[in-house]
């Protein structure tokens, strides 16, 4: 491999290295709608050291939704120590003339504010994520995920 391509590559991996994001997944939502009841479930690895972070929610959409806004619980329970926290989260989908709000044809990605989170050394939990909207299914959300900073 010649020399000037090797520097960047190097530059490259020890960029990667530095990564704050801690943890980055999503799951699939049903074709048939997201039921109120469905509550997706990520779970938390045992934290190596405490960590002082942020979290986020992200939604998956068909460009064809339907909704101004959707309205999500996202529910943080921990464990040794015990301890819950519960956030109602209002995400905007379109502007007030009904554009989206995510560059898109067809479906459209966005990400919730940010929210605080906080593990200490040696704990592990959950989050759940489930809709505070009025239809009791809404269609077009194809996949919810989480997304956790340093």
């Amino acid at each position: 491999m010649s020399r000037q391509y090797l520097l960047p590559l190097i530059a490259l991996s020890l960029a990667a290295c530095t990564d704050s994001t801690l943890l980055h997944r999503y799951k699939p939502l049903p074709a048939e709608g997201w039921d109120r009841s469905d509550t997706v479930c990520f779970e938390l690895p045992k934290a190596e050291a405490d960590i002082d972070g942020t979290l986020f929610i992200g939604l998956r959409t068909k460009a064809s939704i339907g909704y101004r806004d959707i309205v999500l619980a996202v529910e943080q329970h921990l464990e040794a120590p015990a301890a819950y926290r519960c956030d109602t989260v209002r995400y905007p989908l379109t502007d007030a003339e009904g554009f989206a709000l995510s560059p898109g044809v067809n479906h459209h990605q966005y990400e919730t504010q940010q929210l605080p989170f906080h593990l200490q050394k040696g704990e592990s939990g959950t989050v759940r994520i489930y809709h505070l909207m009025r239809h009791e299914v809404i269609s077009g959300i194809t996949e919810v995920g989480i997304k956790i900073n340093k």
